[in-house]
């Protein structure tokens, strides 16, 4: 049993359902499904009971959860406790990015921080957005950088709107609309969209579908790419239009243009780390990330 089984646990047990359970931990379902169950053999004992409203708490997973649960708070504090009086005071800095926050902003925060603390070394590591998620929990990354994060891991995580992003409409190059300064997102009604896989970007097709109800449609979402490169090539190749944070003109686009939004669009594009005093590199990075972002975009 690892502590990662009792995660898994506890958190099917708060939402009786191995569906939003999977949601929260950015884990497949069928995957959660057998941890629990590898659980309940180590164990020796059903931990949930199926009902035709949903999961319910055995007895003994009543009884086990209350234990789960301190076991977990227990080891964040020794962790935490372990970390500030004996850790390394300048421990390496690994950082958790999508290829777009790259070329908008974190660039420049590397280089501003590399000058101020040059003795910090620093690690970064390209990573999907689920894959940030697992390796913050798992303490692989520091701080994590997914664009525009989903809001239920505002209570997971310490999560800082870093910059406002704006959206735009990327068409293969002989679009109709391709030589427009701008276009109204109603004008893609009728077209076919490429979204995003949600095993590497949760939620983020949500947000897409949100949109354009909101400006009067439902979205034809009829294929997923399973990263920004992948989204880019398939619009080229003529499968469908997309909607992408206009940073992603910064990488390389051959047959697509990117029009802007009329009225302007906005995701956020966030900073996520873990809930727990940080450590002196992250804390250090942290306040040039954000001091210089927060006045150029006015970030409260």
């Amino acid at each position: 049993m690892e502590l990662r089984h009792l995660k898994y646990f506890v958190t099917v047990a708060e939402e009786l359902s191995f569906s939003r359970a999977a949601t929260r931990l950015y884990i497949t379902q069928p995957g959660l499904s057998r941890q629990i169950k590898n659980l309940e053999e180590e164990l020796g004992v059903a931990l949930f009971v199926t009902q035709s409203d949903g999961l319910k708490l055995t007895e003994a997973g009543s009884f086990f959860l209350e234990q789960a649960k301190d076991v977990l708070q227990r080891s964040q504090v020794a962790m935490q406790t372990i970390q500030a009086r004996y850790a390394a005071v300048d421990k390496p800095l690994v950082i958790g990015y999508i290829p777009t926050i790259l070329q908008s902003f974190l660039g420049d925060a590397l280089h501003r921080f590399g000058l101020t603390y040059p003795q910090v070394s620093i690690q970064i590591q390209e990573m999907s957005p689920a894959e940030q998620v697992k390796s913050l929990r798992e303490r692989a990354i520091d701080v994590a950088f997914i664009g525009n994060s989903p809001s239920e891991l505002d209570t997971e995580f310490l999560v800082e709107c870093v910059k406002r992003v704006r959206c735009t409409a990327m068409l293969p190059i002989n679009h109709r609309f391709a030589h427009l300064e701008s276009i109204y997102l109603s004008e893609l009604t009728d077209e076919k969209f490429i979204g995003v896989s949600e095993e590497t970007f949760p939620r983020r097709n949500d947000y897409i579908r949100d949109l354009c109800r909101r400006n009067g449609f439902e979205v034809n979402l009829h294929m997923s790419a399973n990263s920004v490169t992948s989204m880019i090539a398939l619009v080229a190749a003529g499968q469908g239009v997309a909607l992408i944070p206009r940073e992603a003109e910064a990488l390389p686009h051959p047959q697509v243009v990117f029009i802007p939004l009329d009225p302007p669009v906005y995701a956020r594009s966030t900073a996520m780390w873990r809930r727990e005093t940080p450590t002196r590199s992250l804390n250090c990075f942290l306040e040039v990330l954000l001091e210089r972002e927060t006045q150029k975009f006015g970030i409260a």
